[in-house]
């Protein structure tokens, strides 16, 4: 209160009161949409697996135990370290509370992880005698060349204290689908991560819900920058400038609906590499994780800049939102990025797609991807049957055009993008050795898809399999599933939105990149084997525009003729 009376305004104070009640908050609890616990996303990027999977043996919990346990003793050995206190070392590399939670876990746990390195037992033998890993027939390193009997470790007794649950507490970070600081309940925050503007375009009043960007219609005063686009005023007719230089185009926002490939996931693999671990190597862990280990600003669809956190992905950066921007300056931050990791078509249908945010009668059309490119078909279980059917895939699809027929405004167009050709992943991966088994060359790819596998975590099960049976399978369902686009396009007509289909582009650009000299691999996210790394997503952005070009040019809007005059008088237009 004391506070307040020193302000002019009474939100400001209430602003800055909630800027720190935030900072408390962050680690409260938080369910997400998807159902995925943040704890989940964060094990699951550090191995590999699934965050959706409960798995078998023990599951994602058993693969982060075995990771860690590696990467402690793999630090230990290049420094010339105890095991006790090389893992001291590495939680003191660990940002705020995390560090402290690492600590704890290492006094709790130390005296057994000692005694089974001392021993020469694998991470996978020390996980299992922590009661972390129980499929013994899972792992992930080559057996030692002495066994020991299950067991081995019982005569050493740890006490775990009460509330002990270092996964519950990292679940207190936030990990929502919509922005998580937006005082105006518009959808749209001035606060990067925790889907903010990292995600979708910053909010430029987030005290007034009708002042955001994309917003077409306004009766505010010439000086307000009613759709946060940079452009306001007046010249000295008393005419707007917003309308002198953006009404007479045609202007569009981009979108996207997808899943991890849409959003952009890439786990660091720095963080996994014992020689690549200094002091600075989880600097902005708590960032990464705020952003679910995607990075949507630097996405094929609506990345608009580079980042410069630690561990940030390599290579250029392009993007569909970049290249219509380009084309008209007026359409300056409006994108929305609703990828969600995991998300198929069915979690689309149920609940993802709500966050998508449009005004219908008083915001500007959009270009929306609806592109959801292998969860459909992947997931760490054996078989077909957690697959989608083509009949439910038709449903979902349905349900997600009627929904958006319903917000999207009138002009806007729908691109399907089809289900990926997963089989290449196999291929180029298999053979190599993953950042795991640097140092001594004994994890490959394949070994560490089997152990997944195993374990009922796989990000896909089907295309990361030794068995081309399966991989074929999974490969034909896809198409299966990609051609009932071309089913809902034929059977369905919208009132506001037309739609288009387009194959992935992933094979594509591998295919382009091999004939210029390249290799499969280099286009691959290292730490999962799965997703297209940064390169990959600048090649996907430039072959969606050259198509959009030469196969669907009314997906290419106009060029605005003010741009210049827009740069001359805004500048930046307020960045981003």
């Amino acid at each position: 209160f004391r506070l307040k009376k020193r302000m002019k305004s009474s939100w400001l104070a209430v602003t800055l009161i909630c800027l720190v009640a935030f900072q408390l908050a962050v680690v409260t609890e938080a369910k997400t949409r998807s159902g995925v616990r943040p704890s989940q996303t964060l094990f699951a990027a550090l191995t590999g697996a699934s965050p959706q999977a409960t798995g078998d043996g023990g599951g994602v919990n058993c693969a982060a135990c075995t990771f860690l346990v590696a990467l402690g003793e793999q630090y230990a050995d290049i420094h010339g370290k105890v095991i006790d206190k090389a893992f001291y070392e590495l939680c003191s590399f660990l940002p705020g509370a995390l560090r402290n939670v690492c600590d704890d876990a290492v006094t709790i746990y130390m005296p057994k992880i000692i005694n089974a390195i001392e021993l020469k037992q694998t991470p996978d033998r020390v996980c299992q005698e922590l009661g972390v890993c129980t499929n013994l027939t899972c792992s992930l390193f080559p057996p030692p060349k002495k066994s020991m009997p299950h067991g081995f470790t019982s005569h050493i007794k740890i006490k775990t204290p009460a509330g002990w649950d270092p996964a519950g507490w990292i679940d207190r970070f936030i990990d929502n689908h919509e922005p998580f600081i937006d005082f105006d309940k518009d959808d749209f925050s001035t606060y990067s991560t925790l889907r903010g503007t990292d995600w979708r375009g910053k909010d430029c009043d987030d005290t007034r819900n009708y002042i955001y960007p994309g917003r077409r219609n306004s009766t505010q005063p010439l000086d307000v920058d009613f759709n946060c686009n940079g452009i306001y005023g007046e010249n000295e007719k008393k005419q707007s400038l917003e309308a002198l230089l953006c009404s007479g185009t045609p202007q569009y926002g981009t979108a996207i609906l997808g899943d991890s490939a849409a959003a952009h996931f890439h786990a660091p693999p720095q963080y996994i590499t014992a020689a690549d671990i200094t002091a600075t190597t989880y600097d902005d862990l708590i960032n990464i994780l705020a952003n679910e280990f995607d990075w949507p600003m630097m996405s094929a669809t609506t990345g608009y800049t580079y980042n410069d956190w630690t561990g940030h992905p390599r290579g250029p950066m392009l993007s569909t939102y970049e290249y219509i921007r380009e084309r008209n300056l007026c359409t300056h931050r409006d994108y929305q990025n609703i990828g969600v990791n995991g998300a198929r078509t069915s979690s689309m249908a149920n609940s993802i797609m709500y966050g998508f945010h449009r005004d219908q009668l008083n915001d500007f059309p959009v270009i929306l991807e609806y592109a959801l490119v292998g969860n459909d078909v992947c997931n760490g279980h054996p078989g077909l049957g957690h697959m989608t059917t083509p009949q439910e895939f038709y449903t979902n699809v349905v349900a997600a055009m009627n929904y958006l027929d319903t917000v999207l405004p009138k002009g806007s167009f729908v691109v399907f993008m089809g289900l990926a050709e997963g089989r290449v992943l196999w291929d180029a991966m298999h053979d190599r050795i993953h950042p795991i088994g640097k140092l001594r060359n004994d994890v490959t790819y394949a070994d560490l898809y089997d152990y997944l596998n195993c374990l009922e975590i796989s990000p896909c099960w089907g295309w990361l399999n030794s068995d081309s049976y399966w991989r074929n399978q999974t490969s034909y369902r896809a198409l299966n599933l990609s051609l009932t686009y071309l089913e809902v396009i034929k059977n369905n007509h919208y009132k506001n939105f037309n739609m288009t289909y387009t194959n992935c582009p992933v094979g594509a650009i591998m295919d382009e990149w091999i004939s210029q000299g390249g290799e499969a691999w280099e286009l691959i996210e290292p730490v999962d084997g799965f997703h297209p790394n940064q390169i990959a997503n600048a090649l996907i952005a430039q072959h969606q525009w050259k198509l959009y070009q030469e196969k669907y040019p009314y997906l290419v809007p106009p060029i605005n003729p003010n741009n210049a005059e827009i740069k001359k008088l805004f500048g930046d237009q307020g960045g981003y």
